[in-house]
């Protein structure tokens, strides 16, 4: 049985690392909220595994950041959906970092093709949103999971999103992706408590990530988009990828220690609302 937990590093500022000598693998990690997870765990002293699928340049761009941080990151190709690819992904990750102590399911899609309604939607773009959304968090999960209980200790954060804890129209699958993540989230949580695993669900709401930002600027009048979005949230903004990290950081750390089962929104107080339509 390994322990391979390491305390009280400190970064030259004189700040503790909080997680030192860990290795992380996040999916989906070439842009947004992945990467932003991913510099924010190697300023913490994690080592990186840098999943990504078709976005090479942008995960190149997230492992320069990495190594700027003065961490190590390792690039590795893979379609999360894929179960081979998958058992690739973490042999290599293995073979070179020798661990796996925390898992960032990331990756995430909506329907491109077909609308997002159960009438209307493709049958095939239904199954990827699935794929690519839940059956991955499965996926990778299974893989790295052999290992984290080897190791006797670890943490997987699975990112869902406020859509998997409230309805949305025109997002049929995705809903049902993201809330099927936060209750494989809780049924891992109990299945491997007694191996040191802890298992949670981070829920963002509005992110500016570049996938929000491409949306916001094909409307007829961005401005109008943008301030649409932040007026959504109670705190009167849209969220920064970096504000979901510091989140990941704390499910990934010691701090966390005694949290298990969460799915835990990160929305500027969107869900708090009630009949928000109405009233």
């Amino acid at each position: 049985m390994e322990n391979r937990k390491t305390y009280g590093m400190k970064d030259p500022e004189g700040q503790e690392k909080r997680l030192t000598g860990k290795i992380a693998l996040i999916t989906g990690a070439g842009s947004g909220i992945g990467r932003a997870i991913a510099e924010r765990f190697a300023r913490e002293g994690a080592r990186i595994g840098i999943n990504y699928c078709h976005n090479r340049e942008g995960a190149a761009e997230t492992l320069r950041r990495v190594e700027a941080a003065g961490s190590e990151g390792l690039l590795l190709k893979a379609d999360v959906a894929r179960e081979a690819e998958v058992a690739s992904m973490i042999e290599h990750l293995l073979d070179h970092f020798g661990a796996i102590d925390i898992l960032v399911n990331n990756s995430g899609i909506g329907t491109s093709r077909s609308p997002d309604r159960v009438a209307e939607i493709l049958a095939e773009d239904w199954d990827r949103v699935l794929a690519v959304n839940l059956k991955a968090v499965m996926l990778t999960s299974k893989h790295a999971l052999p290992r984290m209980i080897r190791q006797n200790q670890g943490s997987i954060i699975n990112i869902s999103s406020i859509r998997g804890l409230l309805g949305n129209p025109t997002l049929a699958s995705y809903c049902a992706s993201k809330g099927g993540v936060v209750l494989l989230s809780k049924q891992m949580a109990l299945d491997y408590a007694n191996n040191g695993i802890r298992v949670n669900a981070i829920c963002p709401g509005f992110v500016l990530t570049e996938m929000l930002e491409g949306y916001i600027n094909k409307q007829e009048n961005p401005q109008a988009a943008r301030a649409s979005f932040a007026a959504m949230s109670a705190l009167g903004r849209i969220g920064r990828p970096e504000e979901i990290a510091a989140v990941a950081v704390f499910f990934a750390s010691d701090a966390s220690s005694f949290v298990t089962g969460v799915a835990l929104p990160v929305d500027g107080g969107y869900t708090a609302y009630g009949m928000r339509d109405i009233l």
